[in-house]
């Protein structure tokens, strides 16, 4: 699948890069012009404070509200950058992948869909955004959406204060699959761990480096065998090369449930150049390589149960 990958990114850059770097460009240039002119007006006006007399009480005023209005503004252009960055880049990358899928900056899936997968036990509170959603040519429904989960507790500090901690259970993509057919069994793939290596649920399929990275743990071997072809199988051996995390999926019956914990995605970055190809390749593999092995997942029980 890495070759299939980067003929398939090539051709993707090719296109993007065609169709909105300059833009971006012209964006980013106009948000750093006028950055800088606002700065300019900014020290001339408390160059004037300094300079003339009797304003020494305003001076200090003068300094503080300059630091708060170029923060303000540093700060909405930040979040309309990110806003339009999405809409070109994220959006452009998608549709190179799939013309048919639909992209949305601000949705995401509802915590209740993410809490039927019961990938975490439990969970305090939840974010969402960046969903991705449409039809597989197989005809099942679909949607993906970044996903943060978090565990918060709160103490008593020794003055008597409220704090809270947070702690982040799960940052990644998290996607699910409306399986038109029940496969009436249930599969889980998920990293490897000693302690599963003697369960009786246990599948060893037909690749020792799939077993090295990932448990397969279900309740029909054979059906799921059938399943995970030698092809599917690469295609999950290539994804943990890309995050040692790897990539977790189950199927309950007729839904299909994964997650890919891959930490913060699809945001430009602050201080680094996010048009750059290794930066775009970054985010085309976050599509890419989830979606590639959700939709050979589902070819192949559809193929199973015909």
């Amino acid at each position: 699948m890495e070759k299939e990958f980067e003929d398939s990114f090539e051709k993707v850059y090719e296109n993007i890069s065609k169709e909105c770097f300059d833009e971006l460009k012209k964006i980013k240039s106009k948000h750093n012009s006028f950055t800088a002119t606002s700065l300019i007006i900014l020290i001339v006006i408390n160059l004037i404070f300094l300079f003339l007399d009797n304003m020494e009480p305003l001076r200090m005023l003068a300094i503080v509200l300059s630091i708060i209005i170029l923060l303000l503004i540093l700060l909405f252009q930040n979040q309309n950058y990110r806003k339009i960055y999405k809409i070109y880049l994220i959006n452009g990358l998608l549709k190179q992948y799939n013309k048919n899928y639909i992209y949305e900056q601000t949705k995401g899936v509802s915590s209740t869909e993410y809490a039927i997968s019961k990938f975490d036990v439990s969970f305090d509170e939840f974010y969402s955004e960046d969903k991705i959603y449409g039809t597989l040519d197989t005809g099942e429904k679909f949607q993906t959406a970044e996903v943060i989960t978090k565990d918060v507790s709160r103490y008593i500090d020794q003055n008597g204060n409220t704090r809270k901690e947070e702690t982040v259970l799960f940052r990644g993509i998290f996607g699910i699959v409306y399986l038109k057919k029940s496969i009436n069994s249930n599969i889980y793939v998920l990293n490897n761990s000693h302690t599963r290596k003697f369960s009786q649920n246990r599948v060893e399929v037909d690749s020792s480096e799939f077993e090295k990275y990932y448990d397969c743990i279900t309740d029909n071997k054979i059906k799921t065998m059938q399943i995970f072809t030698s092809d599917l199988i690469e295609k999950y051996i290539d994804i943990i090369k890309e995050n040692k995390n790897g990539f977790e999926l189950k199927v309950d019956d007729n839904m299909m449930f994964f997650r890919y914990k891959c930490g913060k995605v699809f945001e430009p970055p602050i201080f680094r150049d996010g048009l750059n190809k290794e930066f775009v390749k970054k985010y085309y593999k976050l599509i890419y390589f989830p979606l590639e092995i959700m939709t050979k997942t589902v070819q192949n029980i559809n193929e199973v149960l015909d």
